[in-house]
């Protein structure tokens, strides 16, 4: 609602009305977003369970809600573990609710041989031993089928299933009868499409087809602001169901998962955080670092590999990490390599590893902060960093008042 002015005095007022259908597909998925009820039979994810704020996520689910609107084929394509199948049960919840159904298909999983009766169905007396049974893409007919991890599927096979989404006619093996299809085909790739194509592994003429809605799901490591809230999710899912009463992640835990490269994605934070929530005590109310030696998924045990991933760190830059530690007693950094930074970190022996990275990682952000005369962007871009990473790190540090400082300098 708008109001009308005239002069300093409203008037009247103005309301834009959305839909009504579109309120109806909508609104419950936010009412009551844990209530199986409110899903489609297969499908237990909503848009409301899909968490993140990092922009290049938010451009992410942004396609994933227009391509929710259209019955045309949709391609995910993102690595193991970031959520590819939140995203299809997203799309199809939108697109039907709970009316009709969605079958995800593994592709990865079912043998090539078995595939093709798997998929379009067959009829007695095929083959040995074949039994009327059908397919999945005839058990989706009217809702959704989610061919996951499509790639997996041999050359033979994509054709056959091309020509089957063409002409939107499925025959089982073995009958001389075809049946109509009317389904929206969601797909995902766990590889670069464009790699895969160049290579000879998957088809450019079933991409075309099946990529008419094109989503990348980025990885964990490009959206790493959303760590923390990701982390807090799962904790209170794993705490609640295993009846504890851990509600918070301490600093220590936070700062090594911003340093961690999580090649599992998010499938693989969630299992951090549900093997942290078994190993703590009943009476613990923060997960920390020795509740991570079990899962072992971290390495956090093993020093070398704490180290390889700091090193390894954007935020570290050409310095190496045994030049950073090797002086027992002091050490200075300069971003620009010319001239000796400003400040000295103090460093004494019986610092803590991690309180240790903060303060250089502090530096680092004031020095390019100083240099790009308080631009945030351009001092995001010197570090390698986003710009909203690098906001988010200023206000958990407490860096605002400095930041102020220098912009006052250079006014």
């Amino acid at each position: 609602v708008f109001p009308l002015f005239r002069g300093d005095k409203v008037i009247a007022s103005i309301c834009f009305v959305k839909d009504y259908n579109i309120l109806e597909r909508t609104i419950p998925s936010f009412l009551l977003p844990h209530n199986n009820k409110t899903f489609a039979d297969g499908t237990r994810f909503t848009f409301a369970s899909i968490i993140g704020s990092s922009p290049v996520f938010v451009e992410a689910v942004k396609h994933a809600k227009m391509a929710a609107n259209s019955p045309s084929p949709v391609m995910l394509y993102g690595e193991t573990g970031t959520g590819k199948e939140l995203f299809a049960q997203a799309i199809h919840n939108f697109y039907y609710g709970k009316k009709k159904r969605c079958i995800d298909v593994n592709c990865a999983a079912i043998p090539d041989n078995l595939f093709e009766g798997i998929l379009f169905g067959t009829t007695k007396g095929a083959f040995t031993g074949a039994m009327d049974r059908i397919g999945l893409l005839e058990t989706a007919n009217g809702g959704t089928i989610f061919l996951d991890e499509i790639n997996s599927m041999s050359l033979p096979m994509q054709g056959k299933l091309l020509r089957v989404l063409q002409e939107k006619k499925v025959r089982p093996l073995g009958s001389l009868s075809s049946i109509d299809l009317n389904i929206k085909v969601i797909s995902s790739v766990n590889a670069n499409p464009k790699e895969l194509v160049n290579q000879g592994a998957f088809r450019m003429d079933l991409f075309y087809r099946l990529a008419v809605i094109y989503i990348r799901i980025p990885p964990l490591r490009e959206r790493i602001a959303d760590v923390e809230e990701l982390g807090r999710h799962f904790l209170q899912k794993y705490s609640r169901q295993m009846g504890k009463k851990i509600r918070n992640i301490s600093p220590d835990v936070i700062d090594f998962f911003w340093n961690y490269s999580w090649p599992g994605n998010i499938r693989e934070l969630e299992h951090v955080i549900e093997s942290a929530v078994n190993t703590a005590d009943r009476d613990e109310t923060a997960l920390k670092l020795k509740h991570c030696y079990f899962a072992n998924l971290l390495g956090i045990s093993d020093k070398n590999t704490v180290r390889a991933s700091l090193e390894n760190h954007p935020e570290m830059g050409s310095t190496s990490f045994t030049d950073f530690l090797c002086d027992k007693h002091s050490a200075k950094f300069s971003d620009a390599g010319d001239k000796p930074a400003d400040k000295t970190l103090e460093l004494n022996a019986g610092n803590n590893l991690l309180r240790t990275t903060r303060e250089y990682e502090k530096i680092r952000i004031l020095h390019a902060l100083e240099r790009t005369m308080g631009n945030v962007a351009k001092a995001a871009k010197l570090l390698g960093l986003s710009r909203q990473l690098l906001g988010y790190k200023i206000k958990k540090m407490s860096l605002h008042s400095a930041l102020y400082e220098i912009k006052a300098k250079y006014r």
